[in-house]
């Protein structure tokens, strides 16, 4: 098969290692020039380009079978509302209606941001759950790259809550450093939303696992035995440990606020190796 990886990046770069693996065609793409020498061990043909430019990806995807959009927004371009509006509609909205436009086989790697904070009820939040926090870029914008990717009944797309493990990824007591140092101790995140996480090598199992069961549709990817610690149970542990002052939080970016159900992927056979990272401060 022949596959486009839109976005070499961590997770990128780790699905193009192991689809070569497997006797596929691989190309992908990079926005700085410089990384395409050492990309080019990885793969099989380097493209720089930017979502937003719809002509290189409708170039870079002829002859696909398949287009793996993984481009995620850069943190530091995304410490305001105005920041994250530009950003977020750049990086998500416009490489998914061009990875669509080209391909319609298409699978997305998207968030656990487009619920909300899940909406009223005590119910486990599942993909069947209405979308919300529609006037945020972070959760609008997943929504609508989504758009684009279902427009296609090949369409594939994956939610999944925060990464982490990628290598030279930070860690949660780093993220919440340099909230600390950068951000004037201010998290955009809401306090009482169950901190989910998921390392990336799962992550990329997962992607892996959807090629081979060609799903298409919405699944939602987790840990599916437990509800995670909330981000002020989790951070407020990590500050007490290092002795650094609270963080305050802003509730910009809402998470889910209980269960998210990952029954439907767990049907097809899927299920996360890795634990949680974050119980050993609680337990501390």
């Amino acid at each position: 098969m022949n596959i486009l990886i839109l976005g070499l990046g961590h997770i990128g770069k780790a699905l193009a290692s192991e689809l070569k693996a497997l006797g596929h065609n691989v190309s992908g793409t990079t926005t700085t020039a410089e990384k395409v020498s050492a990309l080019s061990e990885l793969v099989d043909k380097v493209y720089v380009l930017k979502g937003q430019e719809g002509e290189k990806v409708a170039a870079a995807a002829e002859g696909a079978d398949l287009v793996i959009v993984t481009v995620a927004p850069d943190v530091r371009k995304t410490r305001s509302k105005e920041e994250r509006e530009q950003h977020y509609h750049q990086v998500l909205e416009l490489s998914c209606q061009h990875a669509a436009a080209a391909c319609p086989r298409v699978i997305f790697l998207s968030s656990f941001s487009v619920y909300g904070d899940g909406g009223p009820g005590d119910d486990p939040i599942t993909e069947l759950t209405p979308t919300g926090n529609h006037e945020e870029p972070s959760s609008k914008y997943y929504q609508a790259a989504e758009r684009f990717v279902l427009q296609s009944p090949e369409g594939c797309v994956l939610r999944f809550p925060d990464m982490y493990g990628a290598p030279g990824d930070m860690d949660f007591p780093t993220r919440v450093k340099m909230a600390l140092d950068y951000f004037g101790g201010k998290t955009v995140f809401s306090a009482d939303a169950p901190l989910y996480a998921i390392h990336f090598a799962d992550v990329v199992q997962a992607v892996l696992h959807s090629i081979k069961q060609n799903l298409n549709g919405v699944f939602n990817v987790c840990d599916n035995s437990r509800v995670p610690p909330s981000n002020q149970e989790v951070f407020s542990a990590i500050c007490r440990a290092h002795q650094w002052p609270e963080l305050s939080y802003l509730g910009q970016i809402k998470a889910p606020n209980r269960k998210i159900s990952a029954d439907k992927i767990a049907a097809t056979g899927y299920s996360v190796q890795q634990s949680d990272p974050n119980t050993k401060w609680l337990e501390s």
